[in-house]
């Protein structure tokens, strides 16, 4: 009996790339090495889909993609005794945006230019573009960067093909950046976590397919690249020594596949199989049999002149989209992918783009660039996953630090700068929830004099980075884990009439006086305007009282003086301060003289120039009424020294009961700071540090593409943790950098 053979353990997967392309109908894998600037093949596998769990580059059905993805992981571990544990991946040109952007750059005070610099100031030209693309959308889909191209570098205003070790003032980045909707990304990402891969590298399919046939060294010929998979086909033009442009077409493989149901009435799968019989041309007869189980047979060729109309529909998307991108039909056109090799689609796409049939080729492994195929002939659909492995090595893909926020992952350029702050902020938190905010102050004027209500104070958020109580000044890495309870905000300040005025018991009804009714209650207007008692009072609001509550009302109301007088309520003697209700009648035992002034009379006059010494007149008869007499020369005697007495409080205003009668600044407590030049106040129990004030700042956002985040103390550069102290002048804004 044969002792069975020991299976050995697999090898970690050290230096090999895996690299898989998930298409709509197939997932490959390819693992290798890359030895002296070359990617040496070790081997590969395509495994299709049972069923549609992918529609037009994008994953539908997580769970069953990642049934194949196993499958497909498995067998090269199996063969290849590798334990495969990081994979780089592309994505399909679905919904995809974008963005052609430029950046300069301050590099004065930089000895030379370092590879990291290059890195970093693509990074940022990228963010501009984000930004940029978010400003733009009207969608509310957040987007990742799955591909940039550098059009242009430039050193103090000459174009360079690198910027790497040279000097100089400014330098300018100018790119193409590609976008497509978080939901495309996250859903190759989920399946990837489900089969324990780490994504190491990120890009877009067409950019992956480029890098391999059209390597930079031949990217000044005007050359379009078309990768037609199922569902897409995504094109890339280069020329001028870099990729030009990316567009897509969602129109693909699957058009021909769909127009073979219609027209035989058979499933999915056995329309891509007689589809790939048609792809391999010839007479041959095909048999199948449709959804009602009636067997068929018919030739390829049969088959081919049902589908010509779609394959010309095909071409003829793919054209317009390299016309449009381009500006007209460039030199060459390569078209790779499982949907290349449908039959007669290259001389369709060159008699479109009027070239020569000889310049639109399908790319294979002959046109495959640096690439050791290690004997093995690979077809058009293999092209695609190893430029993704290729790509990966190039560091032209993309690697993401994925940090966990409350079981959330979080994905973020990897600067190694991310701090907690950044990270929250990129899971969707505002600066409001990760610092608090006292609610707003209510300021208003009450008869002329302002008035502050002060909001409420905030509930300071909880921060734990890896389960340790952490700052959100504290750095992250990938893998970390945050777990975050938001801040809670203080409530606004608010309050109504009623609840800063006491109407008092004498809010309605009639008092006599004079003959007279007068209606009783305090009357209050807003802004000129009258307004109830339960009126909700808004910032700025000028309110002003008046109206009769007391005797002193009624008088001051009816603008009378009185000398000496007693005056009198339902019989009683009462003064000012008498709080009048309905029904009194008030009565006075003097008279009421009006204050009114006349104009003397002449013989007024006449007769108080002559009081000292009296003669009576005698009997006088007016001459006619044709003669006046002239005006005697007498001045009036000076009117006597008149003191007005001191107003009257009246108790409509001593009847106002104001909650709060603080200074128009508002600030109490432990220490008064001014912060971008307005007054705030920290408690007396505060830490003292300049974070305090963060919550009084404002939102603060530092994921807009070249922002920096000044932090200063009396002019001078601070951080998070500098202490203040009372009368500090401080500053927490973002900028631009220059």
């Amino acid at each position: 009996m044969k002792a069975k053979k020991e299976k050995k353990s697999p090898v970690s997967q050290d230096n090999y790339i895996f690299a898989l392309d998930i298409g709509t109908r197939t997932v490959v894998g390819v693992i290798g090495e890359y030895v002296d600037e070359k990617f040496c093949l070790k081997d590969y596998i395509s495994i299709p889909h049972p069923k549609r769990a992918m529609v037009d580059g994008q994953v539908e059905d997580i769970k069953q993609v990642s049934k194949i993805v196993a499958q497909v992981k498995s067998a090269l571990e199996e063969k290849n005794g590798i334990e495969l544990t990081r994979v780089s991946i592309a994505a399909a040109g679905r919904a995809l945006r974008t963005v052609h952007t430029t950046m300069e750059f301050d590099i004065s005070e930089k000895e030379y230019i370092s590879e990291d610099m290059v890195k970093t100031m693509e990074v940022e030209t990228i963010q501009k573009a984000k930004s940029e693309l978010d400003a733009s959308s009207k969608s509310r889909s957040s987007f990742y960067c799955v591909g940039h191209s550098v059009v242009t570098y430039r050193l103090d205003e000459y174009k360079m093909m690198s910027l790497e070790g040279h000097k100089g003032n400014s330098a300018q980045v100018d790119l193409i950046a590609a976008f497509l909707p978080s939901a495309v990304v996250e859903g190759l990402y989920a399946v990837m976590d489900m089969n324990g891969l780490e994504v190491t590298s990120l890009t877009l399919e067409p950019i992956a397919a480029l890098n391999v046939i059209v390597p930079p060294e031949i990217r000044l010929i005007n050359i379009a690249l078309v990768d037609i998979g199922a569902g897409t086909s995504d094109i890339a033009v280069a020329k001028n020594g870099s990729v030009y442009a990316y567009a897509m077409a969602t129109i693909a493989g699957d058009e021909i596949t769909e127009e073979i149901i219609r027209e035989y009435l058979v499933d999915f799968n056995t329309a891509e199989e007689m589809k790939q019989k048609c792809t391999e041309g010839g007479d041959e007869e095909i048999e199948f049999r449709d959804i009602l189980g009636i067997p068929h047979k018919c030739t390829a060729s049969d088959i081919y002149e049902k589908i010509t109309p779609s394959v010309e529909t095909l071409a003829e998307t793919i054209c317009s989209s390299i016309l449009e991108v381009n500006g007209g039909s460039p030199a060459a056109v390569f078209l790779v992918g499982g949907g290349s090799l449908i039959d007669g689609l290259p001389t369709l796409v060159a008699q479109k783009l009027k070239l020569d049939e000889a310049r639109v080729a399908i790319g294979g492994g002959d046109f495959l660039k640096n690439v050791d195929e290690n004997g093995a002939k690979l077809g058009a659909e293999y092209v695609t996953p190893v430029g993704i492995a290729v790509t990966s090595v190039l560091e032209q893909g993309y690697d993401f630090s994925v940090i966990t926020v409350n079981d959330k992952k979080v994905r973020a350029f990897d600067t190694k700068k991310l701090t907690v702050f950044d990270v929250l902020n990129l899971a969707g938190y505002k600066s409001a929830d990760i610092m608090g905010r006292s609610g707003r102050n209510l300021v208003y004027s009450l008869n002329g004099k302002r008035t502050v209500l002060k909001g409420g104070n905030f509930t300071a958020a909880e921060v734990y980075l890896n389960d340790k109580p952490s700052s959100v000044v504290s750095p992250v890495t990938q893998g970390d884990r945050i777990r975050f309870v938001p801040a809670k905000s203080g409530e606004n300040a608010s309050a109504t009439l009623v609840g800063i005025i006491n109407y008092g018991k004498a809010a309605s009804g009639t008092v006599e006086f004079g003959g007279k009714k007068h209606e009783l209650g305090i009357r209050v207007t807003v802004n000129g305007k009258p307004q109830e008692k339960t009126y909700e009072i808004q910032p700025m609001d000028s309110i002003e009282t008046g109206g009769i509550v007391t005797l002193g009302d009624l008088l001051d109301s009816l603008d009378i003086e009185l000398v000496d007088v007693e005056y009198y309520v339902n019989g009683q003697p009462a003064d000012d301060s008498y709080v009048l209700s309905d029904g009194d009648v008030v009565t006075s035992e003097a008279e009421v003289i009006p204050v009114q002034y006349e104009e003397p009379t002449y013989a007024q006059l006449y007769e108080e120039e002559e009081e000292e010494e009296y003669i009576p007149a005698p009997s006088f008869t007016p001459p006619a009424p044709a003669f006046t007499p002239p005006a005697p020369a007498v001045t009036p005697p000076p009117a006597p020294a008149f003191t007005p007495p001191a107003p009257v409080q009246t108790a409509a205003a001593d009847a106002l009961d104001v909650i709060s009668q603080r200074e128009s600044m508002g600030v109490t407590g432990g220490m008064r700071i001014e912060l971008n030049g307005r007054y705030v106040s920290l408690p007396e129990n505060s830490s003292g540090m300049l974070l305090e004030l963060l919550s009084f700042a404002g939102n603060i956002d530092l994921t807009a593409p070249n922002t920096e985040l000044i932090l200063e103390i009396n002019g001078q550069p601070a951080n998070f943790s500098s202490p203040l102290k009372d009368g500090d002048r401080a500053t927490i804004r973002t900028q631009h950098r220059s």
